[in-house]
């Protein structure tokens, strides 16, 4: 009853590498634009950027779900492929903040009927093989570099997500569920989990340098995280049914841990090292927790759309919690900026307890399918 293959957990791990690569190229290049268009003409730009995955419930009724789909990824890896040949620029990093948010809500259109497993399970995945290829250029981003070796790991992403994405449309649309507004705010999780891998879990160069180790045991330590992560998902623990209690305390756990270590009164040395690790397993679950609602196949409720503005939310906080980041670098805040990560774990508990008694435990084959 579920669809099956791999093109699907393909798609979903590559789009969420991508996303994170162009996230990552993006922030440098909206920080130079507000410099140079000063705050007051930059804000609402790139607010309104981030607002785009509100577009997609239009995209849907004009194109249908296999078009919203082809749309969002479709144009996302089409933005990456120009960041390689052009080398990130201002507008190229808004039309990649754009289209990514609208990418975040293709994403759950594309994963309808896997579990809430399945899908954390490819999106970490996709997450450790970005570090990996990070770190093979030193932390530095293919997307800046030139020469064979960036562009061969630009066509591999692009090519393996076209494939994907083809075989995905190919397919044909899985019919979606009525849902309630509980149901659609579990894809806003996706939001604050993406914000806390590009900040703290899953960045070589953060733990290395916070933690006080060389960039090789740093990357050995996200690793670590992420294995651990993916192993508990699988290992059938995480398909049991929750109280929302549990979510919300686990997001507390995530959120303190990662203040703690990110931030301008952030502790450093050894004690980043299970906070990191520790966080990449509360993340991973807390993400399957919260995507099982909008996922699932069954369920009376409103109409699909629902799940895009959720889904289109998630968009939304990323940019408020990365952008915030960036800027509480540059000039004073009325808060201390620990609180940014901080606040991504506590939402991300949030939104998974909101939707953790929703549809009982996950399928009891969601370890073997993953």
């Amino acid at each position: 009853m579920v669809p099956q293959g791999p093109a699907r957990l393909a798609l979903i791990g590559v789009t969420t590498a991508v996303l994170a690569q162009t996230f990552r190229f993006a922030l440098p290049q909206l920080n130079h634009f507000a410099d140079e268009a000063g705050a007051a003409v930059a804000a609402p730009v790139v607010l309104a950027v981030f607002l785009a995955g509100f577009l997609a419930p239009l995209v849907r009724r004009a194109a249908g779900p296999s078009g919203l789909l082809a749309t969002g990824v479709g144009a996302l890896l089409l933005v990456r492929l120009l960041a390689q040949a052009l080398t990130p620029q201002t507008w190229l990093a808004l039309v990649g903040v754009a289209v990514g948010a609208l990418a975040v809500t293709a994403l759950y259109e594309g994963a309808r009927g896997l579990s809430g497993v399945g899908f954390a399970t490819a999106a970490v995945a996709g997450l450790a093989v970005d570090t990996a290829v990070r770190v093979a250029f030193a932390t530095w981003d293919p997307v800046w570099r030139s020469g064979i070796g960036p562009w061969l790991v630009c066509l591999v992403f692009v090519a393996l997500g076209g494939l994907a994405l083809y075989r995905e449309l190919a397919s044909g649309a899985v019919e979606a569920p009525g849902v309630s507004w509980r149901d659609a705010l579990g894809a806003a999780a996706f939001g604050p989990f993406m914000a806390l891998q590009v900040l703290v879990l899953s960045s070589p160069a953060f733990v290395a340098s916070s933690g006080w180790r060389s960039l090789t045991i740093a990357h050995v330590i996200v690793v670590v995280g992420q294995g651990l992560a993916l192993a508990f998902l699988a290992s059938g623990l995480a398909v049991r049914a929750v109280p929302g209690g549990v979510a919300v305390l686990g997001g507390t756990v995530l959120g303190v841990g990662a203040a703690a270590i990110a931030g301008t009164y952030a502790v450093t040395g050894i004690e980043v090292v299970p906070v990191v690790v520790v966080g990449q397993v509360l993340a991973a679950w807390l993400l399957a927790v919260a995507s099982r609602s909008p996922l699932r196949r069954a369920g009376h409720g409103g109409a699909v759309w629902r799940i895009d503005v959720g889904a289109a939310l998630g968009g939304l906080l990323v940019g408020v919690i990365l952008i915030s980041y960036q800027v509480s670098a540059l000039q004073p805040m009325p808060f201390p900026n620990n609180a940014l990560p901080g606040l991504a774990g506590i939402l991300l508990g949030a939104l998974a307890a909101i939707t953790a008694a929703r549809g009982g435990p996950l399928p009891a084959r969601a370890p073997q399918r993953a």
